[in-house]
């Protein structure tokens, strides 16, 4: 028990939770005894293991033996890839520590099995997707080795694709050669549970002759029109982007049936750098979610967030260079095929004489390139020698990178300037006060809008309720952002709760409630509240201070 003297508080709370995986039952103050720490310590080590078990909706409940963990031997698997995942990829990481997660030798077996067959098939499987399969399918045999294993209910729905072997035999080609290797024989249920896991790191990798459904198509189109109207932006022209969403929905849907999920280790970073759509895009998909009975992960919100954000990066104008050259044809070519060498494929070149730049309208041109000096110069422009010198390409190079992030650091003003009109309309709906629990929470803020009849006030709140059973709306650090049908909303309100004292909502403690009830046709206010609301997840001590200004 020594060693145990000198663990991190993460240490701790990583060997917490592979007891409570193992089936445990801890009390705080043999931990305390263990541990060499005082039971507030572990109070603390608890309260950080519930956030990461909420995460994957799994719930801590005590009896007189102490702490213990609910849900099947799935839910805990889900934990364990986190913890494994979260170990991986940091850049601090106590080996010794994944060691005790992962069994390392057992995991570079599956690696190269697995690694050969694909190479052999002539398959490249993006390594963060091969990666999850690996650590997954290490979970399974590890577990199963203790006796710990999957059961699937007879309520679960894994749809018709099992045992049609002619219909993904790469899949059955990678599972059996574990079996053929004699490292592990796996059950009806575990051959299951890991080919949805498979299907859903990469359908189109490994389904032959793969089709998705025309009803699922028709959702996907449904939810790119709903993000399309929250951020101000038609996407119906951008076949790229329905074509992969269709594919990387479809392998979330696999992976929801089966009751898993990717982890997403850049999480953090798109929720900062692209708030505003991260919050349409979660809305979204909640109703996504709601609609086809899926409760869809924050991780995955990320994944599909970086789906519209290449959309957008599409969508934006295409940067206009103006080459102004007083010489012949063949030099004006020749320094044109050289611009489009080092210049992205979504700038526009165009060739001038200086004459007619004094006429040319210069309203959609970033950048004018010159082998003449200009004296009336009314944008920015690079002059060069009549051949262009790898000197010149630099400049060019670099003047191009400076307008580039000019008009990004435009682009971040806009979006905080864009705050203004949400906290405007918030203002006389924003109340400090305390109640019960969630229920009350969600009745005390739909009581502040304007409803014809008391039917449609219950009918909202029942869709509220219906959406919350089938995943929760808790959003992060103590926001919940309910919300229900539009088409039962008579006059679109957002009502803000600020609390002295949480309460639990779906295990989680939340001290903000954001009741949206926005009608159909009000879709766009959907973008600067929501834009609003994921600046004060990440930023607290800013948001709170603003709700009491509009108060």
């Amino acid at each position: 028990m020594k060693a145990n003297q000198n663990l991190s508080s993460k240490e701790r709370k990583y060997l917490i939770l592979q007891r409570l995986l193992n089936s445990e039952h801890l009390s705080y103050q043999q931990l305390s005894n263990e541990y060499y720490v005082s039971r507030s310590s572990i109070a603390n080590d608890i309260a950080s293991v519930k956030q990461i078990l909420a995460e994957e909706k799994v719930r801590l409940t005590f009896d007189n033996s102490g702490t213990y963990l609910t849900g099947g031997e799935i839910s805990r698997q889900r934990v364990l890839k986190r913890l494994i995942m979260d170990l991986i990829n940091d850049i601090k990481t106590n080996h010794f520590m994944l060691s005790t997660l992962l069994d390392q030798s057992l995991y570079e077996q599956v690696a190269i099995l697995f690694r050969s067959i694909l190479r052999q098939s002539q398959i490249e499987v993006p390594e963060s997707y091969l990666q999850d399969i690996l650590i997954s399918t290490v979970i399974v045999i590890q577990r199963g080795k203790e006796n710990q294993h999957i059961q699937l209910g007879t309520k679960r729905q894994f749809g018709k694709l099992f045992f049609q072997f002619d219909k993904y035999p790469l899949v059955y080609e990678l599972l059996k050669s574990i079996e053929d290797n004699r490292i592990y024989q796996f059950s009806k249920a575990d051959f299951q549970y890991l080919t949805y896991v498979i299907l859903g790191n990469g359908f189109k990798y490994f389904m032959v002759n793969s089709t998705i459904p025309d009803s699922f198509k028709v959702k996907v189109k449904q939810l790119i029109v709903r993000v399309g109207e929250g951020v101000n932006t038609d996407f119906s022209q951008d076949s790229r982007l329905e074509s992969d969403l269709m594919v990387h929905l479809y392998q979330l849907v696999l992976r929801l049936q089966a009751h898993t999920t990717v982890i997403n280790p850049v999480l953090d970073e798109i929720r900062k750098s692209y708030r505003k759509l991260f919050g349409v895009v979660w809305y979204a998909l909640n109703d996504f979610g709601n609609d086809n009975n899926l409760m869809i992960s924050a991780d995955e919100v990320g994944f599909v967030t970086i789906h519209f954000q290449a959309a957008l990066e599409r969508s934006k104008k295409v940067r206009k260079v103006l080459f102004v050259c007083p010489n012949g044809i063949g030099t004006s070519a020749l320094i044109s095929a050289k611009l489009r060498q080092i210049l992205p494929d979504i700038t526009l070149i165009e060739v001038v004489s200086v004459d007619k730049l004094k006429q040319q309208d210069l309203s959609d041109v970033d950048l004018i390139i010159s082998t003449v000096i200009i004296t009336d110069a009314r944008i920015s422009y690079v002059k060069i020698s009549p051949l262009m010198s790898a000197e010149d390409m630099k400049k060019i190079m670099s003047r191009y990178i400076d307008i580039t992030l000019a008009q990004n650091s435009r682009e971040i003003v806009s979006n905080e300037t864009s705050l203004t009109p949400a906290l405007k309309m918030l203002t006389g709906h924003v109340f400090f006060d305390d109640v019960p629990n969630f229920l009350t929470a969600i009745e005390y803020l739909q009581s502040k809008n304007y409803w014809k009849s008391d039917e449609r006030q219950r009918a909202f709140r029942e869709s509220v309720l219906k959406r919350e059973a089938v995943q929760s709306t808790y959003l992060g650090n103590g926001f919940a952002i309910p919300h229900g049908k539009p088409s039962l909303v008579d006059q679109t309100c957002i009502t803000v709760l600020i609390l002295d004292t949480p309460i639990i909502w779906d295990n989680v403690s939340v001290d903000v409630v954001a009741l949206l009830m926005i009608r159909e046709k009000d879709s766009a206010y959907v973008e600067p509240f929501m834009n609003l609301l994921m600046k004060g997840i990440e930023d607290k001590s800013w948001f709170i201070p603003k709700m009491m200004e509009v108060k």
